[in-house]
């Protein structure tokens, strides 16, 4: 009878530590700090002793980076960011913008390292590439997003032994690119689009172009294209466009753009979200 009764008492113990246990589990507690910690949890890199080369045909391969995850206590939904610089000592260093959430595929793109390495090395035109190879150096920022500003921490320093790169993947203002404005006012593009008032230009921000002045009449009809009405082949879904409104423009099968009324002014073109967004400024 006492055996029995030892049992239960030892099984109720047993039963006192797990609950503990459990409720350890579920009530975990973020360890927080101020600051910038420093810890190593960067794995170094199967590529370190390779030269690699960043091209626009390769700007969508990536680098393969792995870690651990840093102590935040727990076993938390991190994210994890990637800093590049030419100096071990991160004086000077870009980070690329995109998070990463799974320790084993930490894969920034060639083209946002492109971008990176060439703001490090001064790069402001085409005639600075190609890029000599150089040491490129990597490290991690880790944090929790929901309290980045007291649980962020920097990893160890990895190295790739000559990365360069011979395309511009640099945001650069005021660069012609190949969209312009096509329609009645220049007989679709037939006239000659190059070096003309139709023609985008980079803007100073990113992912938006700007025509010079030019000049609509109302009740032209055009719309946003390429030099082959292509991959950039944009009209409207309401055809007719106001001077200072904001459109949203469609693919190829969306009807040409209507201008409502006379236009002088320059034509501002974003990309954001996914979508083309045209805005006639007068001035």
């Amino acid at each position: 009878m006492k055996k029995i009764f030892l049992s239960v008492a030892v099984c109720s113990i047993a039963l006192g530590f797990s609950s503990c246990s459990e409720t350890w589990d579920d009530n975990p507690v973020l360890k927080t700090h101020e600051g910038v910690k420093t810890a190593n949890f960067l794995n170094y890199p199967a590529m370190q002793d390779q030269t690699i080369m960043l091209t626009s045909d390769n700007e969508e391969g990536t680098f393969h980076l792995t870690c651990s995850q840093p102590d935040f206590g727990y076993a938390a939904l991190a994210a994890y960011r990637v800093q590049c610089s030419l100096t071990e000592d991160f004086q000077k260093y870009e980070e690329i913008s995109q998070d990463f959430y799974n320790c084993a595929q930490i894969n920034p793109l060639n083209k946002d390292v492109a971008a990176a390495l060439e703001y490090l090395s001064n790069v402001k035109t085409e005639e600075d590439l190609p890029l000599p190879y150089q040491k490129l150096y990597m490290r991690l920022r880790a944090f929790i997003p929901q309290s980045e500003e007291n649980t962020q921490y920097v990893s160890n320093v990895v190295s790739f032994a000559g990365v360069s790169a011979d395309y511009l993947a640099i945001w650069v203002a005021d660069t012609p690119v190949k969209i312009y404005l096509r329609g009645g006012m220049n007989n679709w593009g037939n006239d000659g689009l190059d070096g003309t008032d139709w023609q985008f230009k980079t803007g100073a921000e990113k992912d938006t172009w700007e025509t010079p002045v030019i000049t609509i009449p109302a009740g032209t009809e055009f719309k946003v294209a390429d030099a082959d009405w292509s991959s950039i082949n944009l009209g409207a879904g309401d055809p007719e466009i106001n001077p200072g409104e904001a459109y949203n423009l469609a693919a190829s099968d969306a009807g040409n753009i209507k201008m409502a009324v006379d236009f002088t002014g320059i034509a501002y073109l974003k990309f954001e979200k996914g979508n083309y967004v045209l805005t006639l400024d007068p001035k």
